[in-house]
């Protein structure tokens, strides 16, 4: 469903690739007399909203989401509600009528639509700034919900997760296994869309076979990174979509590209979500209660003794499974195409651009990044909207702000993209940064870019 999801923010703070697995810690319209008081607008319709939403009807056995605090980023200032703890750089605030809190300009830890630590409070946080009356305030309450129930997550269920690391090594191009992603998508699609619930669980059945001999044939790391993303991020988006008082997601019928296998997530975890409501009625209080289990394992289980369909099978026809195949390996024989495309486009950006390579035994190492805005191309790995990289000497933050869209190539050392350490790192979509030299520390000022560096190689180019 196009839209029911925003970005995560990946906070590698203290980060140690060698040590332990990469986890991704990842408003009404109200007429007033300017932009900037609409975006205020926007921020508190979406609180008031997210509150009314809370006090309506359970969401998840045991999640609150009136105990969570809600951190908004407007555009101007950002606002600080329930927090039980105001940081020393908020300020009460009379103007909403929930308790609130307010700072001028947005908070470091406010990057996404996701959750931070903020003044030692695990907080959900959400950016009206750029939403330009595009989304209701339930929309974006709703968007709140799904990152607050991340807060509810990392506290209660801290296995639900994925190692990100796993996703830049997934197997996109294995024409086979794609072919059986999305003969398996199309499947759940069908039994989503079941007029009974027989129908529903035969459907079912098939989709968990089509799984089975696709798990089977794959790395287990990357069937650990599935399920851990679809306990994630997808019962995350699931609890979004009852907020909007939805009771299924749209699956579309092409499937999805060969990459977009988080993004997939999104809409595979609920869906799965919405086949247990059908089949398995509270089926949600069993999962909380034994939370080793994955989604879909759930699902099997449920559909074991779920009633037989009256008119035998349901498989897919031949036809389509056919074509369903052969384009699959279509489009899988084009994931290096795509990626050299994407590389000479980046390569192509005009405006300006920040390179920064690492000294000799000093790599740096990524220390956030969007898992959702993050792809490899030819020789690298390019970021979207957000990254920050460094080590003991260099610390550099790129993030799309103030109307700048940056994006960020980065080359590694080693086998894996990212985490054998970065080589050098190319930063473009930029306006014309400010160099402020130092001694033997240079820093770089710009809107989207914030650079310290001490003994680094740097180049800007105009």
């Amino acid at each position: 469903m196009k839209g029911i999801f925003t970005a995560h923010i990946l906070s590698l703070a203290g980060y140690n690739p060698t040590v332990k697995p990469l986890v991704l810690s990842a408003a009404v319209s109200i007429l007033l007399t300017t932009p900037l008081l609409a975006q205020r607008g926007m921020a508190l319709g979406a609180a008031r909203e997210y509150e009314r939403l809370a006090a309506s009807r359970s969401f998840w056995p045991g999640f609150d989401p009136l105990v969570i605090p809600l951190a908004i980023y407007d555009g101007r200032s950002t606002w600080l509600f329930r927090h039980p703890a105001r940081p020393a750089d908020f300020e009460g605030s009379p103007i909403s009528s929930i308790r609130s809190d307010v700072r001028e300009g947005r908070h470091p830890a406010v990057t996404a639509n996701s959750s931070a630590d903020i003044g030692g409070v695990a907080t959900a946080t959400l950016l009206t700034d750029s939403t330009r009356g595009r989304l209701t305030s339930r929309e974006l309450a709703a968007i709140a919900l799904h990152e607050a129930f991340h807060v509810f997550q990392r506290k209660q269920h801290p296995t639900w997760q994925a190692n990100e690391g796993d996703l830049l090594l997934y197997p996109v191009e294995d024409a086979k296994l794609l072919a059986l992603r999305r003969l398996e998508t199309e499947a759940l699609r069908r039994a989503l869309a079941a007029t009974t619930t027989a129908r529903a669980a035969c459907l079912g059945r098939l989709t968990m076979d089509y799984r089975t001999r696709r798990f089977g044939a794959m790395d287990s790391a990357f069937v650990a990174y599935e399920r851990g993303t679809e306990l994630n991020e997808g019962l995350a988006a699931y609890v979004q979509l009852l907020a909007l008082g939805r009771t299924t997601v749209d699956v579309p019928r092409q499937g999805f590209a060969p990459a977009d296998v988080r993004l997939r997530s999104y809409t595979i975890g609920p869906a799965i979500a919405f086949l247990l409501d059908r089949i398995r009625p509270r089926w949600q209080h069993s999962l909380e209660a034994h939370d080793r289990q994955k989604l879909d394992e759930v699902l099997a289980g449920a559909l074991v003794g779920a009633v037989k369909s009256p008119n035998g099978g349901c498989a897919i026809p031949a036809a389509e499974v056919n074509a369903i195949t052969r384009q699959a390996q279509r489009d899988a024989a084009g994931v290096v195409t795509s990626r050299i495309a994407r590389r000479k486009a980046f390569d192509a950006r005009p405006g300006g651009r920040v390179i920064i390579v690492a000294a000799e035994g000093k790599p740096l190492w990524p220390q956030g990044f969007d898992p959702l805005n993050i792809e490899r191309v030819s020789d690298g790995v390019l970021h979207s909207r957000f990254v920050a990289i460094g080590n003991e000497t260099c610390k550099a933050t790129a993030i799309d702000e103030d109307g700048v869209d940056i994006e960020a190539f980065t080359e590694g050392f080693g086998p894996h993209p990212l985490f054998n350490g970065i080589r050098r790192a190319v930063i473009a979509g930029l306006a014309k940064p400010v160099v402020t030299p130092n001694g033997d520390r240079v820093t770089i000022t710009t809107s989207g870019l914030q650079l310290d560096c001490v003994r680094g190689q740097i180049t800007v180019m105009p």
